[in-house]
């Protein structure tokens, strides 16, 4: 593979796996913020409890297949394994000569961006392997949750009446680490590759806490005119 197609391949590898790590993201801390509201805004969630137990949920669903399918060694598939084994068969796209020829085309080019750049090495790269080994239990559990209960329902595990969160334990902190691993490690490539990183916080993450607020004020004022009216009963009275 030339250096111009091993380039290319790198920025869709890229943009894919940062595109689903930060989906994933956001799907976690959606479902974390709601159910917080449990106790903060419990009348809120009940004014339409089946389509709020149904949203948690799919946040929730969505956080574990996503970092599951990013994370599971299966050939074929894009995963962050591949992107590891990618950019240590084509290590050369992180050298110092690449990474100047690329930002020079950049229209808005600084001879100074050379000067801290900081290539990849094939040790980092087995450290980032490392890294992910280290996560071998939750990521083990996650797909686990994946293929037993999330995907499809397992037969064998139903029927022996287990409980997939005592027998594969998962953690809301275990999940986090996994995704904060990913986009850490991607960026970090990225920024190697051509100096740019992605923003882990998605535009529109907090506007769950308007949609809490405004039915929060719409109960309120709901409840003015109520009181309102069985003050004009009485008075009719």
């Amino acid at each position: 593979m030339d250096l111009s197609q091993a380039e290319e391949y790198f920025q869709k590898y890229y943009d894919e796996l940062m595109r689903q790590a930060i989906n994933a993201r956001a799907h976690l801390k959606l479902w974390e913020r709601l159910e917080k509201y449990r106790s903060s805004y419990l009348k809120e969630l009940n004014q339409a409890p089946h389509f709020f137990t149904f949203t948690m949920r799919a946040h929730l669903d969505d956080a574990l297949m996503t970092s599951s399918r990013i994370m599971r060694k299966q050939k074929g598939a894009l995963t962050i394994w591949k992107f590891l084994n990618f950019a240590e068969k084509n290590s050369e796209i992180f050298s110092d000569e690449a990474f100047s020829q690329r930002m020079k085309q950049k229209p808005d080019y600084d001879e100074d961006w050379g000067k801290s750049h900081t290539p990849i090495t094939r040790k980092e790269i087995e450290e980032d392997k490392q890294k992910l080994s280290n996560l071998e239990h939750t990521i083990n559990n996650l797909i686990t949750w994946r293929d037993k209960v999330i995907a499809h329902i397992d037969r064998k595990f139903l029927v022996t009446g287990k409980i997939i969160s005592k027998e594969y334990p998962l953690e809301r902190q275990q999940l986090q680490e996994v995704i904060d691993t990913i986009v850490e490690i991607l960026n970090r490539y990225s920024y190697a590759f051509n100096s740019s990183t992605f923003l882990e916080k998605i535009p529109g993450e907090d506007d769950v806490q308007y949609v809490m607020d405004f039915i929060r004020s719409h109960i309120q004022e709901r409840k003015k005119q109520i009181e309102e009216l069985k003050r004009q009963a009485r008075e009719k009275g």
